[in-house]
């Protein structure tokens, strides 16, 4: 399990397989009970994953309150999130090292690039 945000405890798994369908939707927004249909999460243990991956920053969401009190209808991955919905980063690790990891390489790709010319 991990502990983000102010206490609330997700499984790794539950996590990453609401990622992975928000993934598959990619660009598409999704509303909250299609993506926990599309996973078969439900209950508590749905509302638990959805509030860790808001409170760690892996999605955001807009439009009217909907699920349990969760703000917003409509999910969408941050770009932390999309490297765990696409396989680039894990949920255990940390996506937002990871996506400045990704961005400080893909700098000196170009550099290089620009460089030889």
């Amino acid at each position: 399990m991990l502990h983000v945000g102010s206490g609330w405890k997700m499984s790794t798994e539950d996590t990453t397989r609401l990622l992975h369908g928000m993934g598959r939707e990619y660009p598409d927004n999704l509303q909250i009970g299609e993506l926990l249909a599309s996973t078969g999460l439900d209950g508590a243990r749905a509302v638990r994953a959805i509030r860790g991956l808001f409170e760690g920053g892996l999605i955001t969401a807009w439009g009217s309150p909907c699920a349990d009190g969760l703000s917003g209808s409509e999910l969408l991955l941050t770009e932390p999130g999309m490297l765990v919905a696409f396989g680039l980063a894990c949920v255990a690790e940390d996506p937002r090292g990871a996506l400045a990891a990704l961005e400080t390489e893909t700098l000196r790709q170009l550099r290089r690039h620009r460089e030889s010319r």
